[in-house]
């Protein structure tokens, strides 16, 4: 092994989702977020733990890496979390005036890495080098989008094998992804990361709330957005600001578990219509500033996937791809790559096998093997067979994914076909509000006989619409959230949302043989080419990584089966309604 060519990649660890990733030679060895090991959902603390497990997949030792990169420029970014100032136009020079390493930053890394020199990346470009990296161009324009990125909340820009550059930003002042947590703490969802939660509550709505919501932040025809008044993500700026857009809208803030009414079913509704169109502006803009014909879509924001659906339906660009990990979770990937082009003058085009980097599960505890049950054919065979039964399954084979969504190694599965197992798996096992919609991992290869799409979703990057000949007539008139979930508009009523979307994995057999071969012994069974797919853990907790977490998260739901290696384990059962509530609250602060 060539020393030189080791290069450690750092993110996320001046605020959310700290992370490490490891490449060698321009290969990807490993990659994964310290909230797995911490249990501490989007920890933003150094990444000890995972860098060791990065270290320890590849046989190396702390001193063996020479070059360590973080995936943000901290001089900026720290100078503008304490002022609120957007140092984009005034101190970017002091980069080149103040060594980095002055600011005490990388303490920690030197402590673990002696021997390493220590590179400073530019936020968006590691975002947008992780998803080039993985993409299948040669050359594309590249859209980020995201909260923020030093003091920077937009970018446009090329990406190739020789590099990438931003040619156009917008400050943080003009946050596309800050108007979207503003909205989303406003509903009520007021824990970091929870923006998803609007995107799944949008569809039940409309968006009466869109001129409202324009005027409280216009914008241009190239999609620079600007909020009226000042926000930041600190709570003191962003309390204020969720008062006045209350007034603004003429309502005031949702308390955090009230009922949702008509009227934030709406707003979730409206906000989600403007941010798709203030993407679709900046990627046109995009398209005719850079001249390229094929996207890159990355940052936080891109992991809107019904947005990114929106960006590759429109036909803007010939091509879109949009990042597998497209939050700061994946950030230490793209700085690592952007610390190889320096040694080797290109970007690594990184071979993958799905983001399955983190480790393996180990082995379940001693009193777990009270509770194997003895199955007939191989493992595939059988958990297919539970899961046609109407079992919900733990599922826990192979390396631990890399993001914020399973990709079957540490999820959750069922049988999207019965009518009331949203609602099942949403209150007894992920102990969530009842109106999140769940994924399908379909079937590559039979995905665009169910839905419109046959470009790979490997990833759940966009979401897909359920094609009309497996649609059922939706009566008008169906009121409240409840009624117009429940009603079984399709023969998997579980995985489609209620305008016939779902946020599609779309698993082949060279990616994942393993979740294939699973898929299709169902299909066999079955006739239809898909199961749900969910994460491996309860509201507010972070993805299981060890065979012992799962057992103790399985133990405490409403799972009916535990799947680990080749063994299959029955729930004992033998935790009360009440019990398995006071385990959960462990995680009630980052629900």
């Amino acid at each position: 092994m060539n020393r030189a060519g080791i290069v450690l990649g750092i993110g996320g660890i001046l605020n959310h989702d700290a992370n490490a990733a490891l490449l060698v030679d321009g290969r990807l060895v490993a990659s994964s977020q310290e909230e797995r090991y911490t249990r501490i959902k989007h920890d933003g603390n150094f990444p000890r733990a995972a860098i060791a497990d990065c270290l320890r997949q590849a046989g190396l030792d702390g001193a063996q890496v020479p070059l360590c990169v973080f995936a943000e420029k901290p001089l900026q970014s720290l100078i503008f979390d304490r002022t609120g100032m957007p140092t984009n136009r005034f101190t970017r020079w002091l980069s080149g005036m103040v060594p980095e390493t002055k600011l005490g930053f990388p303490a920690a890394a030197r402590a673990l890495l002696p021997k390493a020199e220590f590179g400073y990346a530019w936020h968006h470009l590691s975002h947008a080098a992780a998803a080039f990296a993985t993409s299948p161009f040669d050359r594309a324009a590249f859209l980020c989008v995201d909260g923020k990125g030093e003091d920077i909340s937009a970018s446009i820009g090329r990406v190739s094998g020789e590099g990438a550059e931003i040619l156009h930003e917008l400050p943080y002042e003009y946050g596309l992804g800050l108007l979207y947590t503003l909205v989303t703490y406003f509903l009520g969802f007021d824990t970091h990361g929870s923006e998803y939660k609007v995107m799944g509550l949008a569809p039940y709505g409309i968006p009466k709330f869109l001129g409202r919501l324009r005027a409280f932040a216009p914008s241009d025809d190239a999609g620079a957005l600007r909020l009226r008044r000042r926000v930041t993500f600190k709570w003191q700026v962003l309390s204020k600001a969720i008062e006045e857009f209350g007034r603004h809208l003429g309502m005031p803030p949702r308390t955090k578990g009230a009922p949702l009414t008509e009227d934030h079913v709406d707003l979730a509704a409206s906000i989600q219509a403007l941010f798709e169109e203030e993407v679709l502006k900046m990627a046109e803009f995009a398209r005719k500033s850079t001249g390229e014909d094929q996207l890159i879509f990355c940052g936080g924001c891109a992991q809107n996937c019904v947005t990114a659906g929106v960006l590759r339906r429109s036909g803007v660009f010939r091509s879109v791809y949009n990042s597998p990990v497209g939050g700061d979770m994946g950030s230490a990937l793209g700085a690592a790559v952007l610390g190889w082009q320096g040694q080797s003058g290109r970007i690594a085009k990184l071979a993958h096998e799905g983001f399955y980097l983190g480790p393996a599960p180990g082995e379940v505890p001693a009193e777990a093997l009270a509770f194997a049950v003895a199955h007939a054919g191989n493992i595939h065979e059988a958990t297919a067979r539970l899961l046609a039964d109407g079992k919900v399954v733990g599922w826990v084979r192979g390396r631990m994914e890399l993001g914020a969504r399973a990709l079957g190694a540490r999820s959750i599965l069922a049988d999207p076909r019965g009518a009331d197992m949203q609602s099942v798996l949403n209150l007894k096992v992920k102990f969530r509000e009842s109106f999140r919609p769940f994924a399908p991992a379909v079937l590559a290869e039979e995905c665009g006989r169910w839905f419109d799409t046959t470009e790979p979703s490997d990833f759940m990057q966009y979401t897909a619409y359920l094609l009309p000949q497996h649609r059922r007539p939706v009566p008008a008139g169906l009121k409240g959230l409840a009624e117009r979930r429940d009603f079984r508009r399709c023969d998997m009523p579980s995985v489609v949302h209620v305008d016939f979307s779902a946020r599609i994995q779309t698993v082949r057999s060279e990616v994942h043989p393993d979740f294939h071969r699973l898929i299709s012994e169902f299909r066999d069974l079955t006739g239809i080419p898909m199961v749900i797919n969910t994460s491996f853990n309860v509201s507010g907790q972070p993805i299981v990584c060890t065979a012992a977490e799962a057992w103790q998260c399985f133990r405490h739901t409403d799972m009916d089966y535990l799947v680990v290696g080749e063994r299959i384990f029955r729930n004992p059962n033998d935790r009360t309604r009440e019990q398995k509530l006071a385990w959960l609250k462990q995680f009630e602060n980052y629900s």
